[in-house]
């Protein structure tokens, strides 16, 4: 795949599939993950282990993986769960939502859309309890009744509330049995039960944090940690040959690259303990162990013959009974679900952009490719009123403005005759000077500041006409700003009407139909 097949869709009901529904349907007719019975984990194989993990999970191949944090996401971010059910579907698998559990909240608040007489508006709706410096898979619980005042004051904003998936939502979020509510146990059911309204029913959730206490993780984080040294060698070559092909400059991007001092390497795992900030993660040989590290402190040994054992990976390590966890970063984590539960991964765009460095990655690690990927996004506008204004508008009318102050003479009506004919010499002159005088910047400028000041004296005669072509471009700009926030395709999916939200899932579908 190419990345500048990466594009957003821009208009309503647009839908991204890369690659070809073709390629996509072959991908899971014939996976190609024979040869990772040659590649060595640990004193196992990468199929050996791939093949623990999924029977351990019971998942149903040709696995159809997508993931994302539990956030309230955009409709582009659903198109790959349906996207994923329907390809799952199709082939007698099974349809896979890693919910990345792991991460922080990039926001405490849901953006809701509130029509206005002046026109559309944002409103922030504070989620409760949401701390931003707290990973989800820790955030407090909230009181039910914190979470009915919430929905209400969405639905008392959002002008569509009747006719949205959001009800749906709210019910299955609310319906979660423990009280109070968990937030990702609560998004999972608001999740699933307004997959069920449109269909999608049976797509599997799966989180990070459970995940990373399966013998398989821990195993496959032993490996890189075994092989510190060279895991940071490749990763930092991946991101630099990215950053060259891309022509990035911005520091840390697409990552930061792994960090190597003479007493520790950077592994690229985050350990966490409830109640205190996420820690990279730095590992030192130290007398037949490994000592693992934080930025400024140890937290624990591992013993080098218990890491190269598969079989010592059933149980918990001894950093995790002292409380921490070890959690993969987003290119470790996108590398450890593609190679070891996924048939196919469906990325969003940020996502596959990104993954080209992970594959990079992988292939010079392991000596072969991860499972295939495929990129699904997909734009969706709410019923908000716009003006379908185009830029091209805002482009005229600013011309005219610029114009209209270096040639008053085609704007403004009833000039007197010597007026024009000053200015015509005055422009003679100017294009004399330049063509055969072009040094000459003395006289130039006299007779650009006297052809200036001819053209304030022309708009003199029609002293409102300026203000009225800048009234325009403040219009106009005005209003494209208002139609940004109504053409936004970043809003809840939820908030889109269920019948919009059925249409998209059948526009995925179809466009993942291959012909006969």
């Amino acid at each position: 795949m190419r990345y500048d097949q990466f594009v957003t869709p821009a208009d309503h009901l647009g839908v991204l599939i890369v690659p070809s529904a073709a390629d996509l349907q072959r991908t899971l007719q014939s996976p190609a993950t024979a040869a990772y019975e040659r590649v060595p984990i640990l004193d196992t194989s990468l199929a050996a282990l791939r093949n623990q993990l999924r029977e351990q999970l019971a998942v149903r191949p040709p696995a159809v993986v997508v993931g994302h944090q539990p956030e309230f996401f955009h409709p582009g971010v659903f198109a790959k769960t349906i996207a994923a059910h329907a390809l799952a579907r199709q082939h007698g698998g099974e349809a896979v939502f890693l919910t990345v559990d792991s991460d922080l909240p990039k926001t405490a608040q849901l953006t809701v859309p509130q029509i206005t007489s002046g026109g559309v508006r944002r409103v922030d709706v504070a989620i409760p309890g949401c701390d931003p410096q707290v990973a989800f898979e820790f955030q407090a619980p909230v009181p039910r009744e914190h979470w009915l005042q919430f929905f209400a004051r969405v639905g008392a904003l959002y002008e569509f509330y009747g006719q949205s998936l959001l009800g749906a939502f709210a019910r299955g979020w609310l319906g979660t049995p423990a009280t109070p509510l968990s937030y990702c146990d609560a998004m999972a059911t608001g999740r699933t039960a307004s997959e069920a309204e449109l269909g999608l029913d049976g797509v599997r959730e799966l989180r990070i944090s459970q995940i990373c206490t399966t013998p398989a993780f821990r195993a496959f984080a032993a490996h890189l940690l075994l092989n510190a040294a060279c895991v940071a060698e490749y990763y930092n070559a991946a991101q630099v040959d990215y950053r060259r092909r891309h022509r990035i400059r911005a520091a840390g991007r697409p990552v930061p690259p792994l960090l190597i001092s003479p007493d520790a390497i950077e592994v690229p795992f985050w350990v966490v303990r409830r109640d205190e900030p996420r820690r990279r993660l730095f590992v030192a040989p130290r007398d037949g162990s490994l000592e693992l590290r934080t930025d400024n402190a140890q937290i624990g040994h591992l013993r080098l013959d218990d890491l190269a054992a598969t079989r010592q990976h059933a149980e918990a390590w001894p950093i995790e009974r002292a409380g921490w966890q070890l959690r993969p970063r987003a290119l470790t984590l996108s590398c450890f679900a593609r190679f070891l539960l996924a048939d196919l991964f469906i990325h969003g765009i940020g996502g596959a952009r990104y993954d080209e460095m992970m594959e990079d990655f992988a292939r010079a690690f392991f000596g072969v490719a991860p499972p295939p990927l495929g990129c699904v996004s997909a734009t969706l506008h709410l019923p908000l009123p716009h003006s379908h204004l185009r830029w091209a508008d805002i482009l005229a009318a600013r011309r005219d403005s610029r114009d209209l102050r270096h040639n008053p003479q085609r704007h403004v009506a009833g000039l007197p005759a010597p007026l024009l004919a000053q200015r015509t010499e005055l422009v003679r002159r100017s294009q004399e000077l330049a063509a055969h005088a072009p040094r000459d910047h003395e006289s130039r400028r006299l007779v650009f500041r006297a052809l200036r000041r001819l053209n304030e004296q022309m708009l003199e005669i029609d002293p409102w006409r300026v203000a009225k072509y800048d009234e325009r471009v403040q219009t106009l700009e005005d209003r494209w700003q208002l139609d940004r926030v109504a053409l936004d395709r970043e809003y809840f999916y939820a908030l889109h009407r269920q019948e919009a939200l059925a249409e998209l899932v059948k526009v995925v579908q179809r466009d993942l139909q291959t012909p006969a």
